[in-house]
């Protein structure tokens, strides 16, 4: 993984602050962590995509990341 720009490390607050329920409230949300995840760790999913597994791993990585910049937060 590379290392963010802090518009990245900004951004990685405000999406992980609209799904760390594990659910976005709406799809604009859903669309906006896929896309902050392909753009930071060079995956190619469809913003659309209803893959369980793929879902998991955009979930799964802006929590690490959000853990890793925001360890206070946690």
């Amino acid at each position: 993984m590379r290392d963010l720009t802090n518009d990245e490390i900004f951004e990685v607050s405000i999406v992980w602050n609209n799904i760390k329920t594990g659910r976005a409230s709406d799809k604009y949300q859903k669309e906006q962590a896929v896309a902050f995840w392909n753009k930071v760790s060079g995956k190619k999913y469809k913003l659309k995509t209803s893959c369980g597994a793929c879902l998991a791993d955009v979930y799964n990585g802006i929590m690490h990341l959000y853990n890793q910049y925001y360890p206070d937060a946690s």
